[in-house]
């Protein structure tokens, strides 16, 4: 399967933060083929692992989140649905969306808006808060009680299309694009002579920070840990001391949080390749899983490989394809040959 296949795949489907297990059966099946072994964990984590066959061997565990932003049914009213948010989601681009109700079947959802010219001039300006968003389902508020209960989670409805120039939109691109670079490495590295055991995490609950991704470091014994998300791409009103370029390769996060040695070897490595490599500094906490990882049993070597990405948590981010390929010949870079460093950890 080609990566924008398997973009397409597991964007397509709906696992927003919490409620990730059906991704996760998806993505399980899309590495299989690339792995010595696939689980899926007691908090839907899929965990698969290429073995280098070497007893006692160090291990290394790429991590891509399998979780997508979304809302969840609070309340009912008037047959109308009351949401709550699943992680970051942006309430500003919410009104007159269409949504897929996670009920079993899935169902149709319209988020409600006004026509402009019954509002006043002053509300035009306002953005609406979520408590005053309400879901359309086409129910009386007895049928919504009854078929659409509390706690039902709902995504974005999108389908996937091209841009020119191999840029790629969809939903949940973030991170599951990012998982489909994992399964490149694994088909990068599939036949490779390697110094350690390679763990390809897609991990849960990124979204709402409490991410599977540390257990699943813990579980595994991971010596380094390198957290594959994505990175805020340069707009018009971007700020540019964060944001990366589209279509010029990975980002490398750099900061006080981030293992040293992770760092400057992913960097000659992308010389090695021959690849351009952008470079992001992180002050603080990055917000991703290695913000965990690194803190898992007694500390962990971490790292942060970056997919630039325009309009990250809306309904319509924006990808490269040649950055996500770049991103996976430098992942397969570095697992077959990360340093003498990562092999003292």
């Amino acid at each position: 399967m080609q990566m924008k296949e398997t973009i397409k795949l597991l964007c397509e489907a709906n696992g927003p933060t919490g409620f990730e297990r059906p991704v996760s059966v998806i993505a399980a099946e899309a590495i299989r083929p690339y792995a010595d072994e696939v689980s899926i964990d007691t908090l839907a984590n899929v965990v698969a692992v290429r073995r280098c066959g070497k007893p006692g061997a160090h291990k290394l565990l790429l991590a891509a989140h399998l979780d997508e932003v979304g809302l969840v049914v609070t309340g009912h009213e008037d047959g109308f649905l009351c949401v709550g948010q699943l992680g970051g989601l942006d309430p500003r681009v919410l009104p007159d969306r269409d949504l897929t109700v996670l009920t079993d079947p899935p169902r149709l959802g319209v988020v409600s808006v006004q026509p402009p010219h019954v509002l006043k001039a002053e509300d035009m300006k306002k953005a609406l808060k979520l408590s005053d968003i309400r879901v359309d389902v086409g129910l009386t508020q007895e049928e919504a009680v009854r078929e659409v209960p509390i706690g039902t989670p709902i995504t974005y409805r999108m389908e996937g299309c091209e841009l020119l120039n191999g840029r790629y939109v969809s939903k949940a691109l973030d991170d599951r694009a990012c998982f489909a670079i994992l399964i490149r490495t694994a088909q990068l590295i599939k036949d490779a002579d390697l110094p350690w055991d390679v763990y390809f995490v897609g991990s849960t609950g990124e979204e709402r920070s409490e991410g599977g991704a540390p257990a699943a470091a813990f579980e595994t014994e991971a010596d380094v840990c390198i957290a594959v998300d994505v990175g805020q791409a340069k707009t018009p009103d971007s700020p540019p001391e964060v944001a990366a370029d589209l279509g010029k390769g990975p980002v490398l996060k750099v900061g006080p949080n981030f293992t040293k040695h992770v760092e400057k070897r992913l960097t000659l490595l992308a010389g090695r390749e021959d690849m351009p490599l952008q470079r992001v500094a992180t002050p603080g906490r990055s917000g991703t899983d290695a913000w965990f990882m690194q803190v898992v049993r007694g500390g962990t070597a971490s790292g942060i490989v970056e997919l630039p990405l325009r309009y990250m948590h809306s309904p319509a981010e924006c990808m490269d394809f040649a950055d996500a390929e770049m991103c996976a010949r430098l992942l397969a870079a570095y697992a077959r040959d990360p340093g003498k460093e990562a092999l003292e950890c």
